[in-house]
């Protein structure tokens, strides 16, 4: 074997631990004492993120964005501290954005985004908490 096939391998079995070892760390929580941090949940659908959604200020708005344009309307299921859950449409598909109403007084505390393909809602099955 040439040095350089040797040293080839020493470096991706290198870089293969490396990775491990980051992967097998410890968890971290995000900082719930920030109220105004912004909190964000994506989905993808094939080889593409579709939809984002985000949690702003101090998290009484949410906004989902069509971040691939590609006609598939995208939506965020979203629960409010008082009520049940709502869900916000975006059916343009068109790489848009649209967002709720600022309720600062009865702030956002979970939400998830979705994208739309034949009037089914494709959602992440974790929903971010917003730390409210």
């Amino acid at each position: 074997m040439t040095r350089y096939q040797k040293t080839r391998r020493a470096l991706t079995a290198g870089a293969a631990l490396l990775g491990a070892l980051a992967l097998s760390g410890p968890a971290h929580a995000a900082d719930r004492t920030s109220i105004v941090a912004d909190r964000t949940s994506i989905v993808a659908y094939g080889a593409h993120t579709r939809a984002q959604a985000v949690s702003y200020g101090a998290n009484g708005a949410v906004r989902v964005c069509d971040v691939y344009p590609d006609g598939y309307g995208v939506a965020v299921r979203y629960y409010r501290r008082v009520g049940d859950r709502q869900t916000l449409y975006d059916s343009k598909g068109n790489g848009q954005c649209t967002e709720t109403t600022d309720i600062q007084s009865n702030p956002i505390v979970l939400f998830t985004a979705c994208v739309v393909i034949d009037s089914i809602d494709y959602c992440n099955t974790q929903y971010a908490d917003t730390g409210r």
